[in-house]
């Protein structure tokens, strides 16, 4: 008691001496100060803790389409795709991950509608032009090519991979160009019927990414994400004008990784 009494004049006899902001101000101090570094010695407690986390990740995506770009050329669109994810920790090296996501499609209008191939399109009755979006749902099992280990440092960078199932649900304005006649290239009759469709339809995901290595509550990465659907629909245009059937989703992504047990 007497201690405390002691301290409690000291500081009302400091508090005379310095103007009060300076006392709060440096008592705030002090406090953030310990919060930091006791948020630090936590973090290296549990630094070897599970590796069950939630994942957000934005970037830009593409599509392999039969009408969305000339991709000998490079000619495509890049828009903007996200994810969230959750995975699971089910051994020193697997792991079990579900996502969600979405990405933009278009199909970058590369052909003009005077070029041979979209009138054929049209007579068969297939979109030349769409735009649109994709969700997507997957899950998959996440293979880790350099897991931690417990007792020994980590890599300064974890790679992984994963293949699954999913499915996705797009949406789509779209035109068709109807009765299209050229002459010596020249566009001199038609007409242009426009429409919303919509598909539902399975995919195989398969993705591929690195994360820091921080071993701590927060890591940031990078993924590739390729989703091979089972339809060739997801443009309104299954006439086959690339290497296979399949129309493909490609994006890539900055991941921000939070643990849950750490």
């Amino acid at each position: 008691m007497d201690f405390l009494i002691f301290q409690f004049v000291k500081l009302r006899n400091n508090s005379c001496i310095l103007p009060p902001e300076f006392n709060v101000s440096l008592i705030m101090l002090r406090i953030f100060t310990t919060v930091l570094i006791a948020l630090f010695f936590v973090g290296n407690v549990y630094s070897q803790g599970s590796r069950d986390h939630i994942t957000v990740g934005y970037g830009l995506g593409m599509i392999y389409a039969d009408n969305a770009g000339i991709y000998k050329s490079f000619d495509f669109k890049m828009l903007p795709a996200f994810t969230v994810a959750y995975s699971k920790e089910l051994s020193e090296k697997f792991d079990f991950r579900t996502s969600f996501g979405g990405q933009f499609i278009n199909s970058g209008e590369f052909r003009p509608i005077n070029q041979p191939i979209v009138v054929e399109w049209g007579n068969n009755g297939q979109a030349y032009y769409f735009d649109g979006n994709a969700f997507f749902l997957d899950v998959m099992p996440v293979l880790q090519l350099n897991p931690n280990k417990p007792g020994r440092a980590g890599e300064p960078v974890n790679l992984y991979m994963g293949l699954g199932v999913g499915a996705l649900y797009s949406q789509r304005a779209q035109r068709v160009l109807r009765d299209g006649v050229l002459e010596n290239g020249i566009f001199v009759q038609g007409f242009v019927e426009r429409s919303n469709q919509t598909l539902a339809a399975a995919y195989v995901p398969f993705k591929f990414g690195l994360s820091t290595n921080f071993e701590y509550e927060w890591d940031m990465g990078f993924e590739i994400n390729v989703m091979t659907i089972v339809s060739s629909d997801i443009d309104g245009n299954n006439m086959v004008n690339k290497l296979f059937y399949p129309d493909v989703m490609v994006n890539m992504q900055l991941m921000v990784r939070r643990y849950l047990r750490r």
